[in-house]
């Protein structure tokens, strides 16, 4: 009697699996509130192809210091996550990915309200990809801080 050899299901990261249905039907203005951190800072898709997204993120009053501009940290965040939803818009299905390190350059102070996030995968690879984005304000015009990441790329585990 021959073995039977059960089809093993590759596990997926949601969050790439819920882009590529985004990008797979154009969708755009769809809230990304796959996470809390995505939620908190009110992500949206505004466009996107695999080869790069526009998110529009929202920085509330609460992240504000001390001389009235939105923290440094709130920004990274941003981009950070910007640059992460690019790489998993990229990745096949079983892969997913985490940021190795992190370099942002603040350029301009960004204020309370609607910021948007350019984010594209310069290089892919098996082990490591590396990303940059691009921070404006509300307009599109002011670029408030960019970044550039390397992420480590790796099978989802569990």
């Amino acid at each position: 009697m021959a073995d039977v050899i059960e089809p093993t299901l590759r596990r997926d990261n949601p969050d790439r699996a819920f882009l590529h249905e985004l990008l797979s039907a154009q969708a755009s203005n769809v809230a990304l509130d796959m996470n809390p951190a995505l939620t908190s800072l009110r992500a949206t898709l505004l466009a996107g192809s695999e080869e790069a997204l526009s998110i529009r993120f929202t920085a509330s009053a609460h992240s504000v210091q001390g001389n009235g501009v939105v923290s440094g940290g709130t920004l990274a965040s941003m981009l950070d996550l910007a640059m992460a939803l690019a790489l998993l818009a990229k990745l096949p299905h079983g892969r997913t990915c985490a940021t190795i390190s992190l370099t942002v350059d603040m350029i301009e102070p960004g204020y309370v309200g609607d910021f948007i996030a350019d984010a594209r995968v310069k290089r892919l690879g098996g082990r490591v990809s590396f990303v940059e984005a691009d921070l404006y304000d509300e307009t599109g015009t002011r670029r408030v801080a960019s970044a550039t990441a390397p992420f480590a790329v790796f099978d989802v585990r569990g």
